[in-house]
């Protein structure tokens, strides 16, 4: 009995052993900063370096980072918001100082980490660029840095205007080395997987597109109850993912960097639209053909003579969902005269559309842009994005974002055009 106890208790404690627990710890750096690290140590050669996106990290990164960690990879996710006490919101990476990453790569150097990566999502993809590229002027011989691992990366230069075509940063230019891209099918990236990939390649990377079908943006930060059944499958499969990724990356040798008089680390500033329609300055008429719910053909010539109000949309867009109410009682506000609110769902299987029909009460037309064609003519890189076209079939009007739309201000608008 005794000696089935041990046994028992040592079974326990063999077990326990083999857990990763995560550590904190403060680096102090040259500047006389010091950056904040939750650390998953496994004791090998190779570490992730996690950067945080302009809202920081969720939670559910922390199941990934022990699971690398269990398979040989070490893992340092840097709280760069509580080192320099900065809120979290989108823009916040501008203020994260370039030259004290370039620092910690060093001090991880030091460490004896033979291979660097960075991991991170969103905007925290152009901090990763600009220490990558800011560290290989620095050390032209080192072959430290290994590459990027990149969920739904965020690399246009302020907000592209409706109808236009974006226009990317400059550190996306002059990257070189490898980069894995994971795009989730719910999220505003997916569509833009080529044109991403076709800015980066510009100085050399080698860039790779993983594509998750009927997976939400973000889901790698989320904790499984708060996933769907792709999203969960595709968290379980992520440490797997990674480790295929670096895996492709460390035998890929980076191109040779392109140097620039430019100012790499320039801030980018985003200016946010005020809540009315904005007069339209893009491409004035535009292509639209597309499917119906019942498999119908509608052109968007079929509605000259009317005002129309295109609205381009998803169910996993949270303000597209809040503004619903308000267009349905917009046309009901119209609902005797000229005038059309057209409803253009971004690539979501039409079961999914009908169960979100049911859920919210939506009652108006809907068109189906199954593979985001419409998206690419009409230059909409952000939900909901909206058009208003004159009885003419030329757009007057446009907004991006949600909109209060039975508000006098925009009815006026929408009534000068009658």
């Amino acid at each position: 009995m005794k000696c089935s106890f041990y046994s028992g208790f040592l079974a326990i404690y063999l077990a326990l052993s083999s857990v990763v627990f995560a550590g904190k710890f403060e680096v102090e750096l040259e500047s006389g900063n010091s950056i904040s690290v939750n650390a998953y140590p496994s004791n090998g050669d190779t570490l992730l370096i996690y950067l945080p996106a302009g809202r920081g990290f969720g939670r559910g990164y922390r199941i990934t980072a022990k699971q690398l960690a269990e398979n040989g990879y070490d893992v340092w996710a840097l709280d760069l918001h509580a080192s320099y006490m900065i809120p979290k919101y989108k823009s916040s990476v501008n203020r994260f100082n370039i030259d004290d990453l370039v620092n910690l790569v060093a001090i991880a150097e030091q460490k004896s980490f033979k291979k660097i990566l960075f991991v991170t999502m969103g905007r925290g993809a152009q901090v990763a660029l600009k220490i990558a590229y800011q560290w290989q002027l620095k050390n032209p011989d080192s072959n430290l840095l290994k590459g990027h691992i990149f969920h739904s990366p965020h690399l246009i230069d302020g907000r592209p205007g409706l109808g236009s075509q974006a226009k990317y940063i400059d550190i996306a230019k002059y990257s070189n080395l490898p980069i894995y891209i994971l795009l989730p099918q719910f999220g505003t990236k997916f569509l833009r997987a080529q044109e991403i990939a076709t800015q980066l390649k510009q100085g050399g990377s080698a860039v790779f597109t993983h594509r998750l079908t009927g997976v939400g943006y973000g889901f790698h930060m989320k904790k499984p109850s708060k996933l769907s059944k792709f999203g969960i499958k595709a968290k379980k499969q992520l440490a797997s993912t990674y480790h295929q990724a670096i895996q492709l990356m460390k035998t890929l040798k980076p191109a040779k960097i392109v140097t620039t008089d430019k100012d790499l680390n320039a801030v980018i500033k985003t200016t946010f639209s005020d809540p009315i329609l904005h007069k339209y300055n893009g491409k004035q008429q535009m292509p639209l053909r597309l499917k119906t719910l019942d498999g119908k053909v509608a052109d968007i010539n079929d509605y000259k003579g009317q005002v129309v109000l295109i609205n381009f949309w998803a169910s996993w867009c949270r303000p597209c969902v809040t503004e619903i109410p308000s267009l349905v009682r917009l046309q009901q506000k119209f609902n005797q005269k000229d005038f059309k609110i057209i409803t253009i769902n971004v690539a979501e299987p039409k079961n999914k559309i009908d169960k979100f029909i049911k859920k919210v009460g939506l009652t108006l037309p809907i068109l189906l842009d199954d593979n985001g064609q419409a998206v690419k003519d009409w230059g909409v890189y952000a939900y909901p994005s909206n058009f208003l076209i004159d009885k003419n079939g030329t757009i007057r009007y446009g907004y991006r974002g949600a909109l209060e739309w039975d508000e006098q201000g925009v009815v006026d608008i929408i009534q000068s055009l009658l």
